[in-house]
């Protein structure tokens, strides 16, 4: 017999697959309540397109994300994705004179060198990661070059959008956190646009300066510098975060699907389009958008009040069997009808055109020199995240498999074991390094020294003091100076629930990996 229903967009283990649960939301509950977080939400396909297109009853001026709207948090007029018209329609007007297809296509060739720039370097390997080596590099470029940052800066932008979208595993958007990120994150813009008033260059920073815009009020003039620093802001989020989850799922759905891979493979210039569309239906990068109710409505009987947050579920859309034939099923064949991936109405993506440039330049230059692959699920890392859904990391072979490695869909994640209590920091602890050629084990030592720690950590056959050690009961962090295989600095920043430390180490220039540390 079935339960009741019960779903929540937090919830880790639903992470994986919720497409099961989607699919008895659509069946059950059309319109569900959640009453822990006071929230509803649609998931049929007729009901998801009529809620973004429902201009009357639907409110974009708290955002798109549950949370912003839950506590009716105002954006700047110019972050024009979280205004309702009129004051969206006079930004969004601007934008698409800037943000145009035939824009976009002119700047194919420059994607396919940062493609070949990224992918050229791993022939020959065994493997590599889908993200690290792919999806983390060629958007933020991409986005960075139409912009004007220079390429010196953009993995710091990259990083500080991941921050800005990064939640705690099962739990919402801590806000007070993402006030203080945000406010990094406009203070970098301000300083490029202040060095490209005075060095105007053929990108849209410079068009921005220059351009004349219809204020909503009525009158014509020039952005605000605060403004632009908000336009480039969204522009770059949205130009970084979407096509790396779409280049990660590319990775995990066509090994999964190796003869309609093949397929593509062998006849790209037929088969690439449909199956970015497939796939951006199949997988979206952007689950759920959220609305705020401003008048009573009703749904299947119930009524929604004025004042609540809704959900409306783009994944359960987008699999709706009365929509799409075979929903779970991918299929790069299937008829084309339009999926709700980039939304519908008056807040449909302005950024479509590139999202979809880059991703069919993607699977090409791919195809091209890697036809075949396997995910090495063992290693692949899902984000935390309540806001998309996507990869960390996505670790594949192309090569030599070690006969013991296995080839396994990923597994709902378990139920996490209460913690023990606090461990003795001090003895040692097994360092795990999920790094873009495979785990890189070592062994980190701790000694403590009255209040203070210090220690050692080997690895690679090479042994280095730790420096810049930090505790505060939960957050645990630590450096080390390795010699091999090059001179680098390793940032480690994680947190401890009983003898497990979880997080990230940043290798310096070559980016940042997630780690386990245990107690030995």
């Amino acid at each position: 017999m079935n339960t009741k229903i019960s779903w929540d967009p937090y919830r880790p283990d639903l992470a994986h697959n919720p497409y099961p649960t989607y699919k008895r939301l659509r069946e059950e509950s059309p319109l569900y309540y959640n009453q822990e977080y006071d929230f509803y939400a649609l998931s049929r396909y007729a009901d998801v397109e009529h809620g973004l297109r429902d201009r009357e009853n639907m409110s974009s001026a708290y955002g798109d994300i549950l949370e912003f709207v839950k506590a009716k948090s105002r954006m700047p007029d110019a972050v024009f994705i979280h205004q309702d018209p009129p004051v969206h329609s006079a930004y969004r007007s601007l934008m698409q004179r800037i943000i145009t297809p035939k824009r976009m296509l002119g700047v194919e060739q420059e994607i396919r060198k940062l493609c070949a720039r990224s992918l050229d370097p791993l022939i020959g390997a065994d493997r590599f990661d889908f993200i690290t080596n792919l999806g983390a590099e060629m958007p933020m470029r991409a986005i960075s070059m139409l912009l004007g940052i220079p390429e010196e800066d953009q993995v710091a932008i990259r990083e500080s959008v991941d921050s800005r979208m990064r939640t705690e595993a099962g739990k919402p958007i801590d806000l007070s956190k993402q006030q203080d990120l945000q406010t990094e994150a406009l203070g970098s813009f301000e300083e490029y646009i202040k060095w490209r008033e005075k060095n105007p260059s053929d990108d849209m920073m410079t068009e921005l300066l220059q351009a004349d815009f219809n204020d909503p009020k009525g009158g014509k003039r020039k952005l605000t510098r605060d403004e632009i620093v908000a336009i480039v802001n969204v522009v770059a989020g949205a130009g970084n975060e979407t096509t790396n989850r779409l280049i990660g799922w590319m990775g995990k759905t066509l090994a999964e699907h190796p003869d309609q891979r093949r397929q593509i493979a062998e006849n790209p210039g037929a088969l690439v389009a449909p199956a970015i569309e497939e796939l951006l239906r199949f997988e979206p990068p952007g689950p759920f958008m959220a609305r705020y109710v401003t008048n009573d409505i009703e749904y299947y009987g119930q009524k929604i009040p004025a004042g609540s947050a809704l959900l409306l579920l783009v994944s359960s859309a987008n699999r709706d069997e009365t929509r799409f034939v075979k929903g779970d099923s991918f299929d790069i064949h299937r008829e084309v009808r339009p999926h709700m991936t980039f939304g519908n109405g008056i807040h449909v993506c302005i950024g479509a055109p590139l999202a979809r440039l880059e991703g069919r330049v993607a699977m090409e230059e791919l195809l091209k020199r890697f036809p075949e692959w396997e995910v090495d699920y063992d290693n692949a890392v899902l984000s935390s995240t309540s806001t998309v859904r996507g990869w960390d990391s996505l670790p594949v072979w192309v090569g030599s498999k070690p006969k013991n490695a296995t080839v396994s869909a990923p597994k709902a994640a378990a139920p996490e074991a209460a913690p023990t209590g606090p461990v003795a920091l001090e003895g040692k602890w097994n360092v795990v390094v999920k790094g873009p050629t495979g785990p890189q084990p070592a062994v980190l030592v701790l000694e403590k020294n009255g209040d203070s720690f210090g220690g050692a950590q080997t690895g690679d056959g090479a042994t280095s003091q730790i420096i810049d050690f930090k505790y505060d009961g939960k957050n645990i962090s630590w450096a080390n100076q390795i010699t091999k295989p090059m001179k680098l600095k390793v940032e480690f920043k994680g947190e401890i629930s009983g003898n497990t430390i979880s997080g990230k180490a940043k290798a310096g220039f070559m980016g940042s990996y997630p780690f386990t540390a245990t107690k030995a």
